[in-house]
């Protein structure tokens, strides 16, 4: 018993602990606030730098990708960062050459600067290549005749009764013809007769049980 209450009481004495920390985290961000401080920026903050840098930046660097996306910043994120090294975003060579810093090792980007895109690609050694992209056309569309085609019931279907389609099935069975030769289409009510007899016609064996 004494082993019990000991548990408790150190457990409760930590849950007030608790409360007293929470207390005092309040009563610091209240007097930021009242010193003109935004205490949402200053939370955000708090958890940033709980975060490994590597983690945060490359959450960062996707965050400013999907939001260019999304047509919500005004300048893409490559683009902002070649501006902050003082480069000429309107000198297409001088972008491309500016980006370069930003491929990531063994891996590539793709940019568009005032013409064909191109390839950045840095190689195990960490030299950065540039190739223009060939854009290859998309396929022709399926056309109905085609479709038609694909979804044709094969020709050499036997005409053929649900007895009569079982009879086939237990003779294949026999024959040594395997299962998935079943000549009845999916949806045709003799395809399942069909499976029935080759299962009869093999003893049931390798298919398992109805």
């Amino acid at each position: 018993m004494n082993r019990i209450r000991g548990y408790v009481e150190r457990y409760e004495r930590l849950e007030a602990e608790k409360k007293d920390i929470t207390e005092e985290q309040k009563l610091v961000m209240a007097e930021a606030k009242a010193a003109g401080f935004d205490t949402k920026i200053l939370k955000h903050c708090i958890k940033v730098r709980t975060k490994k840098p590597a983690d945060y930046h490359e959450a960062q660097a996707l965050a400013d990708m999907y939001l260019s996306a999304l047509g919500m910043v005004v300048e893409p994120p490559l683009f902002r960062a070649a501006n902050r090294i003082g480069v000429d975003i309107a000198a297409r060579e001088s972008v491309i050459e500016a980006l370069k810093n930003f491929v990531p090792e063994n891996g590539s980007i793709v940019i568009e600067a005032g013409g064909a895109p191109v390839r950045l690609t840095r190689d195990k050694d960490g030299t950065v290549t540039a190739q223009d992209v060939v854009e290859r056309p998309a396929p022709p569309a399926s056309s109905p005749a085609s479709a038609g085609r694909r979804n044709r019931v094969p020709q050499d279907v036997p005409d053929v009764s649900l007895d009569e389609a079982e009879a086939l099935g237990v003779k294949a069975a026999r024959d040594n013809v395997p299962i998935i030769t079943n000549p009845f289409p999916f949806g045709d009510d003799r395809r399942p007769r069909w499976d029935k007899g080759w299962r009869t016609g093999s003893g049931n064996g390798g298919f398992g049980p109805e």
